[in-house]
């Protein structure tokens, strides 16, 4: 792309460019800088855009990003203190606060990951940035969930509309209280228990008890339901700021979608195994299996170590 036409990046960088890293920059090969397709914005790579000046250069490789505008920022910071010039302290609080002006409803946790303080720190930018920072009613979790800060209230709110409402239908109890659908279902599940005064019964339990019940040949009767699952959660990841907006999250999220048809592909061929080879097929399919449930195993592993 023509240096001519790049609008230069909102820097999170407070100092602007260094013109020793700068030099540095020019004595070798200019590396792609990442560009917002329709503003046509640096987002990431304006040390890069002056050496190439500094170079002669009048054209200059380019990565595009693609989205809104009014994300351009968070994907700027995000870049820049994972690789080259590190971002420094306050450059990275001074995001925090830009960010939460912003975008407010984005949880602590969810601006942390793009701007690598911790969430208490994060917390303490928004509690000292009260009057600039509009005040939300939700927040944006790292996993691209909205939810309700007075969360509990509502909640109550809903055990109560089911009390006073006992035949009212999910989406009713869901709109009055102000909660999604599946958090109605949740509260009303949970009356139902308690008025029979049985614990509920884990989700191990349920598991087994699923496998148990499964039928011979096709699918497992619970198999729509799961396909329905796994469609969500990837579509809760697909939302996720600290997946959507790292070079690795994007990674991450365009190999776990190659992965999904796999499943289909699986049962249509299954009819097509002859009987002498299904025990090394099984083998393969059981080695494979291992594979992914270590893989679950670790990340299980990773959250306790940061819950603990």
């Amino acid at each position: 792309m023509a240096l001519s036409s790049l609008v230069a990046a909102d820097s999170p960088r407070l100092g602007g460019t260094s013109p020793d890293h700068v030099e540095v920059l020019a004595q070798g090969d200019i590396q792609p800088i990442l560009v917002h397709r329709d503003t046509r914005r640096v987002v990431d790579g304006m040390h890069r855009l002056q050496a190439a000046r500094l170079q002669g250069e009048e054209t200059i490789p380019v990565r595009y990003l693609d989205g809104p505008a009014s994300e351009v920022f968070l994907h700027s910071v995000a870049a820049n203190v994972s690789h080259g010039l590190p971002l420094t302290l306050a450059d990275r609080r001074a995001a925090t606060r830009r960010i939460l002006a912003s975008h407010p409803d984005l949880s602590d946790r969810a601006i942390a990951r793009i701007t690598r303080l911790s969430p208490k720190t994060v917390g303490a930018v928004r509690r000292t940035s009260t009057e600039e920072v509009p005040q939300s009613k939700v927040r944006v979790g790292e996993d691209g969930r909205t939810r309700p800060l007075d969360a509990a209230q509502r909640r109550e709110a809903a055990r109560a509309f089911l009390a006073e409402h006992p035949g009212a239908t999910l989406h009713e109890t869901a709109a009055s209280a102000g909660v999604s659908v599946s958090t109605a279902c949740e509260v009303r599940q949970r009356m139902r228990r308690d008025e029979e005064g049985s614990p509920p019964r884990p989700a191990a339990a349920r598991e087994v008890r699923d496998r148990d019940t499964t039928g011979g040949g096709g699918n497992p009767p619970g198999d729509g339901c799961a396909e329905r699952g796994r469609a969500r959660r990837a579509e809760t990841l697909a939302k996720d700021p600290s997946l959507r907006l790292t070079e690795s999250g994007r990674a991450l999220l365009r190999w776990l979608n190659e992965r999904a048809p796999d499943l289909e592909v699986g049962r249509r061929l299954m009819a097509a195994v002859p009987p002498h080879c299904a025990v090394a097929v099984a083998d393969l399919a059981n080695s494979y299996a291992l594979e992914w449930q270590r893989f679950a195993t670790a990340l299980d592993r990773a959250v306790d170590d940061v819950t603990e």
